[in-house]
């Protein structure tokens, strides 16, 4: 079941289909399926990135937000910066860089 879910999702990913994405999320927390959401939230995260699909990288950002306790965020935080080096487009970089790693960074 989990790698169907993957699976489906990660198509979801590369065709940017967003209400697919959503759909999926809320089957999830609506049934009683044993599935890791952090694990899933981060597969689907870098396929975004390796496949450099700028709206929805923005919009599994806005899931993280919303659907991660603040604990669940401070383990996932680290993987906003692993995901960076997935991209490839130095463009795609300096927009990364510039505005996803300012909302998961923590000032000092």
């Amino acid at each position: 079941m989990n790698k169907q879910i993957i699976s489906k999702g990660k198509t979801a990913v590369y065709v940017q289909d967003h209400d697919c994405l959503k759909t999926l999320y809320n089957d999830i927390q609506r049934n009683d399926y044993q599935i890791n959401m952090a694990d899933l939230f981060l597969k689907l995260f870098y396929h975004a990135c390796q496949h450099e699909r700028k709206s929805t990288i923005i919009f599994l950002l806005r899931i993280y937000f919303e659907l991660f306790s603040q604990c669940e965020q401070i383990g996932l935080r680290q993987s906003f910066f692993y995901g960076k080096y997935k991209l490839k487009k130095k463009s795609m970089i300096s927009w990364y860089s510039q505005y996803v790693i300012p909302l998961i960074k923590i000032e000092r």
